[in-house]
């Protein structure tokens, strides 16, 4: 009986590969028929939409070993000892690529306001080690493969990354844990949990990124609902190279159009005290340490940015970066140079400035001095009212690109403002040089008020020789400049600097 049923098989696959053959025999013969092998296509398509591709086997499989590999007793016994009384925990994913990040964030937000209900969550152990050694508390919840890498927002790395928060808050939900899950590249301005316990009353709340539920920061407690959310958003891990923000709003629209009475159950936080990138910085016009306060927010999200070189220089000029990386900001023995965009003249644009730039990295890398960046201005645009805007170098730049050359070459313009940068080196400064040639001139006018003069032997562009003869003793650990519009004629740098030029293509 087997042995027949095997055979009507084996038949009927025989048939279909000859109907197939012969529709693609046909086709060499008439190509009229293409409309006709198309719908053939598409039904066999149909048939096989539940069968995984290859690549999506392996993704899944991938994901699935790494899920049975966590110690959930092991979880569970760290989530008992950091949360709360009230069971109430904050976590936050954590990886060598964003080392720098996540100790910014520790002594901003978590040591500042004495929070002890918290875990950083990782997924490499040398990672977690160190932080252990500093006391704060860490532990390997999954190992990930990228996690020194500071991978591209949207590829299939960062999601995969990015859904590793989803296993971990969706095992401690249903541990019977509150969480409130946060990025690292976010600054506390309080402790939100206090304003959390009063003002949430549904399952899930999450701060509004320009409308939609921010998986970066978000507040759930640990209710079937807020568990269903996120199992859905396990599967769509699973099954899709989806990231969680967007897993989580296609789960919770997916609820949503079950059940009507899903926005009950979970809310956006108040915009005014919640704020992500776009509303804080963009449009809070928010871009020097200046630039207003905002007494009513509670968290800022330092996201609508792309990569962690941007983000920590954003931070970094509204001083909201406390992380003195080996000395950023308190070495004792670096010496700088500042200088100012001072735009007088119609000649005067947004290409001045960079080429104001070039020059002072070149200055800084003759002189070894580091440069303090001027504030940038807006020109070249339609709009009259954004003409001289004042902005900050990732306006023009990307940072990646400009770090990979100058990291530890320059400072943002708002350094010296830092309360960890020690008096001693904010008032040792020189008084402003300004170099004469016919360039500075047309840019400037004849003789700027308050400044030292110098003009080389050259009308047209001072020699390096010239720069180091003046400058090269200078004890002064700032060495100011009124501007440097064209010191070096029609260049922003001598010619004959074939490596630096390279460099200087930003």
């Amino acid at each position: 009986m087997m042995v027949q049923q095997h055979r009507k098989r084996v038949l009927f696959y025989l048939c279909k590969i000859s109907v197939v053959m012969a529709i693609l025999y046909l086709a060499r013969l008439d190509t009229k028929l293409n409309d006709f092998i198309n719908k053939k296509i598409k039904g066999f398509s149909k048939q096989i939409t539940d069968v995984p591709s290859k690549a999506k086997y392996e993704v899944n499989k991938t994901l699935v070993a790494r899920m049975a590999e966590v110690n959930l007793d092991e979880y569970e016994a760290k989530l008992n000892t950091h949360a709360s009384n009230e069971r109430v925990i904050i976590l936050a994913l954590v990886d060598a690529a964003f080392f720098d990040m996540t100790l910014n964030f520790y002594e901003t937000s978590i040591e500042k306001y004495n929070i002890t209900n918290y875990l950083f969550i990782a997924s490499d152990y040398q990672t977690c080690e160190i932080f252990v050694n500093k006391d704060i508390h860490c532990y390997v919840y999954m190992i990930d493969n990228n996690a020194n890498k500071a991978t591209i927002y949207k590829s299939f790395a960062f999601n995969q990354k990015m859904n590793i928060r989803t296993y971990f808050i969706l095992d401690a939900l249903k541990l019977g844990f509150t969480v409130l899950h946060t990025d690292v590249d976010i600054v506390f301005f309080s402790n939100p949990l206090e304003n959390l316990y009063s003002s949430v009353h549904s399952d899930v709340a999450c701060l509004s990124d320009n409308g939609v539920c921010n998986a970066g920061f978000i507040y759930i407690k640990p209710s079937n609902f807020s568990i269903d959310i996120y199992r859905r958003m396990k599967n769509l891990a699973l099954e899709t190279k989806l990231d969680d923000q967007t897993a989580l709003n296609r789960a919770l629209a997916s609820v949503r159009k079950q059940n009507g009475k899903v926005m009950k159950r979970h809310q956006l936080l108040d915009i005014n005290k919640y704020q992500c990138g776009l509303k804080y910085f963009e449009q809070g016009h928010r871009y020097f340490a200046d630039s207003a306060t905002c007494p009513q927010c509670i968290v800022v999200h330092n996201n609508w940015i792309v990569s962690k070189e941007a983000k920590r220089y954003r931070f970094r000029e509204v001083l909201l970066w406390s992380y003195d990386d080996n000395g950023y900001y308190s070495n004792d023995t670096a010496k700088y140079l500042i200088y100012s965009n001072a735009p007088t003249t119609k000649l005067y644009s947004s290409n001045t400035e960079i080429d104001a730039l070039k020059t002072a990295l070149y200055l800084g890398h003759v002189l070894s001095r580091v440069v303090i960046l001027p504030r940038f201005h807006l020109y070249d645009t339609k709009s009259s009212t954004k003409q001289g805007a004042e902005r900050p170098l990732n306006n023009w730049i990307k940072m990646s690109s400009f770090d990979d050359q100058f990291y530890k070459k320059y400072r943002e313009r708002s350094f010296l403002d830092h309360i960890k940068v020690p008096l001693r080196i904010r008032r040792n400064i020189t008084s402003p040089f300004w170099i004469k040639t016919h360039q500075s001139i047309t840019m400037i006018g004849e003789h700027p008020p308050g400044v030292n003069v110098l003009a080389p032997t050259d009308e047209n562009s001072v020699t390096t020789e010239e720069i180091v003869k003046w400058f090269g003793r200078e004890r002064s650990v700032i060495l100011k400049f009124h501007s440097l519009y064209g010191i070096f004629g029609n260049s922003s740098i001598p010619a004959s600097e074939v490596s630096l030029c390279e460099k200087l293509k930003f």
